[in-house]
């Protein structure tokens, strides 16, 4: 019933507070502007409508990781085959799509007039956050893009502003998170953000721009921008409120972690999307179970072998003429993310099992045959439509691990005790051999990056890339990394071997190889906001 008036309350706000005009008098027995702002809890309820933002598991594997070498979905990506138009209108610039930063700033510009308290300078950490958020997605699909702190009217200036910089853009969002940093309480029992969800955004952010500018040799502030990470996530490790997720179980704990039915409590949640029986439930689970998509040849080869060495070193790698001997010795997060027939499919009500015979190409399930598992409950009760309540984390403390390594790395301080501290927690829980500082392997098969960097730096992008897959962080990596060279390697777009002609499955007959662009780190702003404000400019290679 809460969320129910919850719901009702915003909508009556909407209609009125998205209309630039107001009438003079207000109706005594319907909520108005006017009448809203009065109190903190009146904020915080209108910072309800953006917590369904944070994150979208369907998206991250179905849309995100489609776009990376991890995955191969049923038809060509467009976008990365170099087959994208620019947009005549739309394209991610639209009203709609400055409406959430639009509504932050609404709401920003109206706290002036409320009486502070604790609940009121929560809310305003959690709009400062918000807009920081949103921000980033525009900054990483776009780059430079204007930043608006007021809403805007048709006369309004702003309309025909010029783009400003990329480090305008990460001052002002560090600087929003910094105010939410020192205003959002430590914990939460109401799943809202928390201190450590904005510090965890804070050091995202702060990684992702120091690498991009890094690898394009941008201004000289880049290894600043690193230290920032590398200090933030530091502040979470050494918070104690957290830990890597482990019942002593090396087989299944890493696929259990993406299953639970309550992520709440969970020690590595820093942040969870939880989903309740007949409240808020999602279809992940069914649709996980007819994908499109699978993980692609050279994302599967790039699991180590239980020894800690690549496939093209280890004696214990058995090839992959027959499909389950893939998976033999291999890193056990191999099995848990990926489908191999020793472990049900389809779990019944009834108790009855079902295995699922490999490989199997089809292209409404999987084309591929190295079909995704990782968040894919196999119970009956999950596939149901729409009604699966297995929780999603929004902010996992495994990945603040990762992402300490590889700043610590980036900036020549990644010591064994780093490692040990950050990685090797993560390895632990499956039961694979620690990584080294001094990494004594050349793999053949490293990527190639478009640059040369050091082994250690490979190893902690592979475990990185093993780690956080299907969570959709795998094309923001490569844009950051100025990667996209990888996407060349013809297995990024290959299946399992086919028993057929005993060689990978070819996904795309006449299209066995793709060819980079540069152009494609940047989406193209829509010709019609080019023709409408003189002031922009088109990103570059898209003109």
């Amino acid at each position: 019933m809460r969320k129910v008036l919850l719901f009702g309350v915003l909508s009556a706000l909407f209609l009125t507070s998205c209309n630039d005009e107001y009438l003079e008098k207000y109706p005594l027995d319907k909520i108005s502007d006017a009448s809203f702002w009065k109190s903190g809890s009146d904020v915080k309820m209108y910072v309800n409508q953006f917590y369904p933002s944070l994150f979208d598991a369907r998206v991250a594997w179905y849309t995100n990781d489609n776009f990376s070498d991890n995955q191969v979905p049923s038809t060509r990506n467009s976008y990365t085959w170099g087959e994208y138009p620019i947009p005549s209108s739309g394209g991610g610039w639209e009203k709609a799509d400055w409406r959430p930063i639009r509504r932050v700033n609404y709401a920003l510009e109206r706290l002036g007039t409320i009486p502070e308290d604790a609940t009121l300078k929560i809310a305003h950490g959690e709009l400062r956050f918000y807009r920081a958020f949103f921000y980033y997605q525009k900054l990483r699909k776009f780059g430079e893009v204007p930043w608006l702190t007021e809403t805007l009217t048709p006369e309004s200036e702003a309309l025909n502003a010029p783009r400003d910089s990329r480090e305008t853009v990460v001052k002002n969002m560090l600087e929003d998170l910094d105010f939410a940093i020192a205003n959002l309480p430590e914990t939460s029992g109401e799943d809202r953000l928390t201190k450590y969800a904005a510090l965890n955004l804070k050091g995202d952010i702060a990684l992702y721009e120091g690498t991009y500018k890094k690898y394009r040799q941008l201004g000289t502030d880049f290894n600043e921008l690193i230290r920032t990470a590398a200090t933030t996530y530091d502040e979470i490790i050494k918070s104690g409120k957290f830990k890597v997720y482990s019942t002593g179980k090396p087989q299944s704990d890493y696929f259990d972690l993406f299953v639970q039915y309550e992520l709440k409590g969970n020690s590595e949640a820093i942040m969870a999307q939880r989903f309740i029986t007949d409240k808020r439930m999602h279809n992940n689970v069914r649709q996980l179970g007819e994908p499109y998509t699978g993980y692609s040849k050279d994302f599967v080869e790039s699991y180590l072998c239980t020894d800690g060495l690549p496939i093209k070193l280890s004696p214990l790698y058995k090839g992959d003429k027959v499909f389950a001997d893939e998976f033999v010795n291999r890193d056990p997060r191999m099995a848990q993310s990926v489908y191999e027939t020793k472990r049900p499919y389809r779990i019944y009500d009834d108790g009855s099992t079902n295995y699922k015979p490999l490989p199997e190409f089809q292209s409404n399930y999987c084309p591929t045959s190295y079909f995704i598992i990782k968040g894919y409950s196999p119970y009956e009760r999950d596939r149901l439509p729409s009604t699966s309540t297995t929780d999603d984390f929004i902010f996992r403390y495994g990945k603040v691990l990762l992402s300490y390594a590889e700043a610590k790395a980036e900036l020549g301080e990644c010591t064994q005790e780093v490692l040990d501290m950050t990685i090797n927690q993560l390895r632990d829980r499956v039961g694979m051999p620690h990584m080294k500082e001094k990494v004594t392997f050349t793999d053949p098969n490293w990527p190639n990056w478009g640059m040369e960097i050091s082994p250690l730096l490979n190893e902690i992008r592979r475990e990185r890339r093993i780690e956080t897959c299907a969570e959709g962080g795998r094309w923001d990596d490569i844009v950051r990394w100025k990667a996209g060279k990888i996407l060349e390697n013809p297995n990024t777009v290959l299946g399992a071997v086919d028993p057929a002609t005993q060689k990978p499955r070819v996904l795309y007959p006449g299209y066995s190889q793709r060819t980079w662009n540069d152009k494609l780190y940047l989406y193209p702003l829509p010709l019609q906001e080019l023709s409408l404000n003189p002031n922009l400019t088109q990103n570059p290679g898209w003109n």
